[in-house]
């Protein structure tokens, strides 16, 4: 049960006086510019970390071999903040706790860990991978190590370092999935005109090269190094020793791929510089190296983005021995602030601006929509009425033009009762005719039609 009395990493400010446990991450014993002894402390809690100091004004009034690291200390001291060195805790006094007195509960602080949903799948894929393999003994090697379910387990909730890169319970699961995945498209994009990559040994080798991480790294109160392991071996030469012992309980196990598997061990890391006591030199082990490095940088840089409070900046990374470039997707951060809203049910006031505003453009929008339909209809109509008007019109034109010629014909023809009309009497009334005839009488009705359907012709018009 946590000490509701305690004072936690994470709410200490400048000037806090502090009286409280904590857990010793680390210690080491430095000088400062005028060369003087200080000791340099990493302080936690389960909420977190913070730097503790033990200045030369009072180093010689603590005995500070009377703790060491992964103790629970009691501290006294004030916190200072600045922008040089971030918040620390000045000590002025510090004991170690008795075991018995110690609640652990309060002191594991895990920063990252891998779900356990997720750990399931990431092992179903390591398990594929090696049952894929063609070749009988690295695949009994693979087994021979992976069937183990203690180890299997410990492997799972290994990290795969302290900080650098895939720091996190889980973390060389996480890390050697993705390695063998990376190696994986390398061997589909150049294999396919040689066979120059031998596929079993180098996916043997991408899941084996950090196999030695699992000792020399812990997970436990939190993510920590087994000093003893990791500065006087190293992980490289552990996985050597811990897979050479596996391949010799193998009944002959061939010593040509016994070397190239080794080789990819303990050439990962590429230069001599960073660890490796030799440089990769076959194909494979160059693949895993660049494989590797690929992985670690992109998850530093990952970390690095997520963790910088700015959205555009240029912090030095020592990882990298350079500045490096962050810019963060704004978009990106409205949409997880949007969907943070959802998750959480926050809606906004129904009578706030923004709503209202959001309305009346919705309602504007949709009113535009129906004008838009609403003209179109009607202008459609018209075109149709004009056509029909048209048509009509011909219609009467072309009768009236049928009507005057046969007018016409019978004055000429006609006889009365009295015989015959004179002359002037049928000029007069073919006259009368031709003075009320329409002035398109000797037109034909059917290119009258045409002409006036062209005279309608119009373009659509457009909603703004």
């Amino acid at each position: 049960m946590k000490d509701s009395n305690k004072q936690l990493s994470r709410d200490l400010v400048n000037g806090d006086k502090v009286k409280s446990a904590f857990l010793i991450t680390k210690k080491d014993t430095k000088k400062d510019k005028n060369g003087k002894y200080f000791c340099d402390l990493e302080l936690q809690d389960w909420t977190g970390k913070i730097s503790g100091k033990i200045w030369s004004d009072s180093i010689n009034l603590i005995d500070i071999n009377s703790f060491k690291k992964k103790d629970v200390v009691f501290i006294e001291g004030e916190v200072n903040d600045s922008d040089k060195f971030g918040r620390q805790i000045n000590i002025k006094k510090i004991t170690k706790i008795d075991d018995k007195n110690i609640d652990y509960s309060d002191f594991i602080f895990i920063s990252k860990k891998i779900d356990e949903e997720s750990k399931k799948m990431l092992s179903l894929e390591l398990k594929k991978y090696i049952e894929n393999i063609e070749n009988l003994y690295i695949k009994a090697l693979l087994e021979s190590i992976f069937n183990d379910e203690e180890f299997l387990k410990k492997f799972c909730s290994a990290t795969a370092a302290i900080k650098n890169h895939h720091a996190a319970e889980g973390g060389l699961l996480l890390h050697t999935v993705s390695v063998t995945k990376i190696c994986e498209f390398i061997s589909n994009s150049y294999s396919k005109d040689s066979n120059m990559i031998n596929r079993d040994i180098l996916f043997c080798g991408s899941i084996l090269h950090d196999i030695g991480k699992t000792d020399s790294y812990s997970v436990g109160t939190t993510i920590d190094i087994n000093e003893e392991e990791e500065n006087l071996i190293s992980h490289i030469s552990l996985g050597y020793g811990m897979v050479l012992v596996k391949m010799e309980k193998i009944k002959n196990f061939p010593e040509d791929l016994e070397r190239e598997i080794l080789h990819i061990i303990l050439s990962h890391h590429g230069l001599k510089e960073y660890g490796s006591p030799i440089e990769p030199q076959t194909l494979e082990a160059i693949i895993v190296y660049n494989a590797d490095k690929f992985d670690a940088d992109i998850d530093h840089f990952i970390n690095l983005t997520n963790e910088c409070p700015e959205n555009e900046c240029w912090p030095f990374s020592n990882y990298f021995k350079r500045r490096i470039s962050i810019k963060k997707n704004p978009v990106r951060q409205k949409n997880h602030k949007t969907e943070e809203l959802q998750k959480n049910k926050i809606n906004t006031s129904a009578n706030s601006i923004g709503n209202l505003n959001m309305e009346k453009l919705q309602n504007l929008k949709k009113s535009m929509l129906e004008s838009k339909e609403v003209l179109k209809d009607i202008t459609y109509r018209n075109h149709e009425n004009d056509a029909e008007n048209i048509i009509n019109k011909d219609s009467v034109i072309n009768k009236n033009n049928i009507m005057n010629k046969n007018g016409i014909d019978n004055i000429e023809n006609r006889k009365d009762l009295g015989g015959e009309k004179n002359e002037e009497d049928k000029k007069d009334e073919i006259n009368k005719i031709h003075k009320n005839r329409p002035l398109e009488i000797n037109k034909n009705a059917e290119e009258t039609k045409q002409k006036k359907m062209e005279d309608t012709d119009f373009e659509q018009p457009q909603l703004i």
